[in-house]
């Protein structure tokens, strides 16, 4: 039994394949990637969950086989701690390039463009921390800055700096200026050398609507200065509503304002598609099979029963019903994991087919868990009864296990003492998304 499973750069590979039909919208990237001649900036919106960060790992994988493509994963979010955001950017270019030649033929033909653009990524990051004054610069490096040139750097900064501002003198600020100017045309004349049989770079920026709010805005205007490269195709992945409402609080603008803030940073946007319904059914499938693996949730051999729990679960996460996306589902199956973990192998396995359910509700609807948690299915009156459908749904699925109280009642009583554990435990997200459906 896992409690948690891991991020989905490992969970990628050849035997997976692209989830809600999104293969197609996959194959025209890529081919994009292949024909264009010109560097460009493409945006990829879907809400939280929708499956951006899966859909961008595989398309990585897929991309890491071509010689003429060099895709790079940019996490903000996982960068966000540092307090200096091109050299956590130069330095994830840095590594991923020198991995791509090291892996290929045309190693030796590009050796010293890798470490031109090793050099010219410490000197552009230590113009830019002078112009910034930063004091306290933390960041992963992968080599290309000591911290003994970051601290020997920030002495002298503080050195020269007025007492009690730290602003440093206006003529050294100018100069500063002037030499991040100069060594940001030389950083992206040496990402350009690299490419010397035109290959391309494709970098991918997540968790922009994730991370630090400052930070998010820093990482568009570090990366803007790269727009130029001609060998450089930008994929940034967000959730545009979420991270414009980071821009209008990190500015003080309105939401109008914040839009046009980043079309300046688009070329064009594209959506995650949406599947259809059997996409939806294959897809929800597929999840169904890879959470009860990679959770190691032991179940009895009853394939039928089984087959019958992933019939129930796939019906539950459509539109029609829950409409749950594959992150919901991920934090369904962690609440019956550590269900699972907080009771005896043999009830775990009895109660498996009530939990699912009870936390698939509790992810989407803590008020419709709250209905459902005393064990009992009302039949609804009217027309306008939110989750009518339910009472029918679960009469049909629970036959065998439910005593029928009243004529438009029915009571199971491993739902209520499945709800009753699963009320046990709260994940973090509970307290900041609460969906209505």
């Amino acid at each position: 039994m896992r409690l948690a499973i891991e991020h989905q750069t490992t969970r990628v590979g050849d035997n997976s394949h692209y989830i809600f039909g999104r293969k197609e919208f996959a194959d025209n990237l890529k081919n994009i990637f292949n024909n264009t001649e010109s560097g460009f900036v493409l945006a990829i919106d879907a809400t939280w969950g929708a499956g951006k960060t899966s859909f961008i790992h595989q398309l990585i994988h897929e991309l890491k086989t071509s010689e003429d493509l060099i895709p790079i994963y940019y996490d903000a979010f996982a960068n966000d701690f540092s307090s200096d955001t091109f050299l956590s950017i130069g330095a994830t270019i840095f590594s991923e390039v020198q991995n791509h030649f090291q892996a290929t033929e045309n190693s030796s033909k590009t050796k010293k463009q890798i470490e031109h653009l090793k050099k010219v990524t410490k000197n552009t990051a230590i113009e830019l921390v002078k112009l910034g004054t930063n004091l306290a610069v933390k960041s992963i490096t992968a080599g290309i800055v000591n911290n003994s040139d970051i601290e020997k750097l920030a002495t002298k900064a503080f050195s020269s700096a007025t007492f009690g501002t730290l602003e440093l003198d206006l003529t050294q600020k100018f100069k500063a200026y002037e030499n991040a100017k100069s060594n940001i045309q030389s950083y992206v004349s040496a990402l350009e050398s690299i490419s010397v049989n035109n290959e391309k770079v494709v970098f991918f920026i997540d968790e922009l609507d994730r991370c630090r709010p400052d930070f998010a805005v820093e990482v568009l205007e570090k990366v803007k200065h790269l727009f130029s490269a001609k060998n450089v195709i930008f994929v940034i992945s967000y959730n545009k509503s979420q991270l414009s409402k980071i821009i209008s609080n990190v500015y003080g603008v309105d939401e109008v304002d914040s839009l046009k803030y980043l079309e300046k940073f688009i070329h064009i946007e594209a959506n995650l598609p949406l599947a259809d319904h059997d996409d939806q059914q294959s897809s929800y499938e597929h999840l169904f099979d890879s959470f009860i693996r990679e959770f190691n949730i032991q179940l009895p051999n009853h394939d039928e029963k089984l087959d019958n729990l992933k019939e129930m679960f796939v019906s539950l996460c459509l539109e029609k019903h829950l409409n749950m996306n594959s992150r919901e589902i991920e934090r369904a199956f962690s609440y019956v994991s550590f269900c699972f973990a907080a009771l005896p192998k043999n009830k775990g396995e009895e109660l498996f087919e009530f939990f699912l359910p009870a936390a698939m509700i509790k992810v989407k609807s803590n008020k419709f868990f709250k209905e459902i948690s005393n064990g009992k299915f009302y039949e609804p009156l009217g027309n306008n009864v939110e989750h009518r459908w339910s009472y029918k749904f679960f009469k049909d699925f629970y036959s065998e296990s439910l005593k029928q109280e009243a004529s438009n009642v029915f009571y199971v009583s491993a739902i209520k003492e499945a709800c009753g554990i699963v009320s046990i435990f709260k994940l973090p997200a509970d307290e900041i998304v609460e969906s209505k459906i």
